[in-house]
């Protein structure tokens, strides 16, 4: 985890300047709290996919043009299904915070919908990076066959 949230650190400033805790988040969730290589892995490919279920689901809210109060109403809202998803698959968890942060950027008057791809890149960048750091910096050696069966 720490190799892969140092390049995160360097590669997000060089990347997305001032998005670059995107990327970083990505980088130290990913690997967070999982058993292996494999969970890794997949929690990477969750969270890349809840992203850009996330950004579609935002694009469309931005679309409808909800703002104001309703665009709080409908923030807690999704926050509530996400994490009431969550236990399904994280990538329900990633696609509701995407679309939840999509709404309070909105909020504060900033173009959320043009913000969208550059964390869907700062997020598959970090998710990258925590799953090759994983993968290839300090691989587990399994025990041979022979001696699992023996």
């Amino acid at each position: 985890m720490a190799a892969g949230v140092a390049a995160s650190f360097a590669l997000g400033r060089l990347l997305h300047d001032d998005h670059w805790p995107w990327l970083v988040l990505t980088a130290h969730v990913v690997p967070s709290g999982n058993r292996g290589r494999t969970d890794v892995l997949r929690k990477g490919v969750e969270r890349f996919l809840g992203a850009c279920a996330g950004t579609l689901l935002a694009t469309g809210v931005a679309a409808a043009g909800i703002t104001g109060h309703t665009a709080m109403v409908v923030l807690f809202a999704v926050l509530a299904l996400a994490l009431w998803l969550r236990p399904l698959a994280y990538a329900c968890w990633a696609a509701g915070m995407t679309t939840a942060l999509s709404l309070l950027l909105g909020c504060f008057g900033q173009d959320a919908q043009s913000l969208l791809p550059t964390r869907l890149a700062a997020i598959a960048v970090g998710a990258v990076l925590s799953v090759g750091a994983s993968w290839f910096l300090l691989p587990v050696q399994r025990k041979p066959w022979r001696r699992r069966t023996a």
